[in-house]
């Protein structure tokens, strides 16, 4: 008997059809636990995972605007590295940055080594949240701008920056 060519499955709607179905049933379980009942929705809820999935898919942190904003990253960085430093005399300094070298540091590396996964686990949350936070601030502008072009009532008060 001759062999039948395999039926051709076509991958991108196999794809597609998954997606949908997580996409339903994480919707679902959301809202079964409480999450906005906007998202009952499910246009506006695979809107809003879109660019959310858009958002956490963003590696460069040199992307985003709100780091610049943010000014020096010394201030809002997380610093998991320890340093000693001090302000007293060289002698008396170094005495007690060596003491701090070699008995409080031995004693605090394990702290760093237990918590440095929690760092970066933090930073990446962070760095998501500058992406989404930027993306809310791009759809809040251009809402302004497209408002402000279809509405001329003179009354209405405008956003000091859609002048």
């Amino acid at each position: 008997m001759p062999e039948r060519p395999a039926p051709a499955v076509p991958v991108e709607t196999v794809i597609a059809d998954l997606q949908e179905r997580v996409r339903v049933r994480l919707r679902e379980d959301l809202l079964r636990h409480g999450a906005s009942r906007a998202f009952e929705d499910p246009e506006l809820f695979a809107s809003v995972e879109g660019w959310l999935r858009e958002a956490a898919g963003r590696n460069n942190l040199r992307a985003l605007l709100l780091p610049e904003l943010l000014g020096d990253p010394a201030g809002w960085r997380i610093q998991p590295a320890l340093t000693f430093q001090s302000h007293r005399g060289p002698l008396a300094g170094t005495l007690l940055r060596g003491f701090k070298q070699q008995i409080l540091m031995p004693a605090l590396r394990w702290l760093f080594e237990y918590s440095h996964d929690n760092f970066v686990r933090q930073q990446r949350v962070n760095h998501i949240l500058f992406a989404c936070v930027q993306e809310l601030a791009i759809q809040n502008a251009q809402l302004r701008r497209d408002l402000d072009r279809s509405t001329p009532d003179p009354g209405r008060v405008r956003h000091p920056e859609s002048r």
